[in-house]
């Protein structure tokens, strides 16, 4: 009987490790920093951000 136990807890096990999924995406999170909005750092923060967001979305 405790063979039999431990032997269907290692095949649960392994056929539980197949069906669930392997890998989780977790949230990153990226800070940029600017200059204020009238300035050269804060567009260029801006096309960053767009590129980012660009490549998350596909």
């Amino acid at each position: 009987m405790k063979k039999f136990m431990l032997s269907l807890i290692a095949s649960s096990a392994i056929f539980f490790n197949f069906i669930l999924p392997t890998t989780v995406n977790a949230a990153e999170f990226i800070s940029i920093g600017t200059g204020g909005p009238t300035g050269v750092y804060f567009v260029v923060g801006n096309s960053v951000c767009r590129m980012v967001h660009k490549e998350a979305a596909e």
